[in-house]
């Protein structure tokens, strides 16, 4: 009986032992894993075909035919500076994100127009020219709406060298947000859904090597 005694003691000792040793390596493996997980790098791809716009302008030749209507009507057209309204309206490109072999992105722009009829006034500002959408989106009184659409049929790329893309040839037509908002603010019915607003010529200077 002695013996017996002695042999299940020994028994239940081995097996205390080696659930101990079993628990153990199932700990360190467990650790080992997550320190390999947590050490994996993570990185941002980085895209070579983007550009970060930094300059230029955006200039619009007003369709004579739109001139002569807002003459007609009494609409006046002003520039928001720093923007220009002499013969051409200029509008100076502040900043945005382009792919420079296909234009695709954002172009914004600094200043705007005012457009005044009977003592009401009608501001546009915060321009941003949107390639890939096809349309001009401005502020007008504090909300963003589309105000052109962009027909990209005779765009051109007119130059590409030393940081600065020119696309011509770009006819601006009045979208249907535009010609309400803008008809109710004047108590106007002179502007049109689908009016040739005129066509533009964008300059854009980039600088090379940005995400």
């Amino acid at each position: 009986m002695g013996l017996l005694r002695s042999c299940s003691r020994l028994l239940a000792i081995a097996a205390i032992v080696a659930a101990g040793l079993v628990i153990g390596a199932c700990s360190g493996g467990s650790n080992s894993s997550n320190v390999s997980s947590s050490s994996t790098p993570t990185t941002t791809p980085y895209v070579s075909a983007q550009a970060t716009v930094i300059g230029k302008s955006t200039a619009v030749v007003v369709n004579p035919a739109v001139s002569a209507a807002l003459k007609r009507a009494g609409i006046t057209v002003t520039a928001v500076a720093p923007a220009t309204a002499n013969t051409t309206l200029r509008f100076p490109v502040s900043g945005g994100q382009i792919v420079k072999a296909t234009l695709d992105g954002t172009i914004d722009h600094s200043g705007g127009l005012t457009f005044r009829h009977s003592g009401k006034s009608v501001r546009l500002i915060s321009f941003v020219i949107n390639t890939k959408m096809k349309q001009l989106t401005a502020t007008v009184g504090g909300q963003s709406m589309p105000v052109f659409d962009l027909n990209h049929a005779r765009l051109k790329h007119a130059g590409r060298r030393h940081g600065t893309v020119v696309a011509s040839k770009i006819k601006l037509t009045v979208t249907s947000h535009a010609a309400a908002a803008l008809n109710s603010a004047l108590g106007v019915s002179t502007f049109k859904t689908g009016m040739n607003f005129g066509i533009a010529t964008l300059t854009i200077a980039y600088a090379r090597g940005h995400r």
